[in-house]
């Protein structure tokens, strides 16, 4: 199966959001130029926001969600790069000021705290990816205009607290020592193997959306400007087309990329603490 042909019937409209790029470009232009650049502000920090919302235009708003509309593994490609990759830029990226003046307000400084808490990241993220990915929850998310981008959002900010414990973007409250950063890391991974276990034993087509073709195509009319149809021959060039041979596609993609990002991760603790 060739990418072109699946996209080839297509319109550029359809293969790119505008409104996506529309909503990362304006806080590209946010970022840069309208919020309070603190004195000691590093460029590293704008190239990191700038790309994780590239990434997130990259994921969401290029012809790759079009694909994750038909094709399980570029779904699990979209969450990795949305979740494992863009999420811990935009952590590195943010200008943590405003965020500081706010945290002298004991009662702010508390909610910070709890939010942050490694316990409370772990738990919130994990159970939204888990829960996200129960075949009824997924195909009512999937298939729905608002449930898709607002489950999208939580995942995003659940994934920014995720990373927030091993990134401590605010040296001040920095929760976590070097060895438990560590044990963090180690303890997301294994979290990880309850879906990628899911996906690669399941015997059966998990998702509606990628096995019954009038729930694919509504779930891709959500992706459709108005007025634009979806191409008559679609199905045709997708058949004959494997759903449980993409599910373990997915599982094998999820587990190495997650892998090898929080281990490089680790390298990059290892660096930071090295320059101390």
């Amino acid at each position: 199966m060739v990418i072109s042909q699946i996209l080839d019937g297509f319109s550029f409209h359809s293969q790119w959001n505008g409104g996506v790029i529309f909503f990362t470009l304006i806080l590209i232009v946010l970022y840069m130029f309208l919020l309070p650049t603190p004195k000691d502000h590093k460029k590293y920090k704008s190239i990191a926001f700038a790309g994780s919302m590239l990434l997130i235009l990259f994921a969401v708003g290029s012809p790759l969600n079009l694909l994750g509309r038909m094709l399980f593994r570029a779904h699990i490609i979209q969450i990795v790069v949305v979740l494992l990759i863009a999420a811990p830029l935009l952590v590195i990226g943010l200008k943590t000021n405003l965020l500081e003046k706010m945290l002298k307000n004991s009662g702010a400084k508390k909610v910070y705290r709890f939010l942050t808490h490694p316990v409370f990241a772990i738990v919130l993220f994990h159970g939204l990816f888990i829960g996200y990915h129960v075949p009824v929850v997924f195909d009512w998310i999937r298939t729905g205009y608002f449930t898709n981008y607002f489950f999208l959002v939580g995942l995003i900010l659940a994934a920014a607290l995720l990373w927030w414990p091993i990134i401590g973007p605010i040296k001040e409250q920095d929760q976590l020592s070097f060895k438990q950063k560590l044990i963090y890391i180690v303890v997301n991974i294994v979290m990880f193997v309850p879906v990628t276990l899911f996906l690669w034993f399941a015997n059966t087509e998990l998702y509606s959306v990628y096995s019954d073709t009038s729930q694919m195509l509504a779930a891709l009319a959500l992706c459709m400007p108005i007025g634009e149809e979806i191409p008559p021959d679609l199905l045709e060039t997708l058949l004959p087309y494997p759903p449980i041979g993409e599910q373990k596609n997915g599982a094998i993609i999820l587990f190495i990329s997650q892998a090898l990002i929080f281990g490089l991760s680790v390298i990059w603790l290892f660096m930071k603490k090295g320059r101390k």
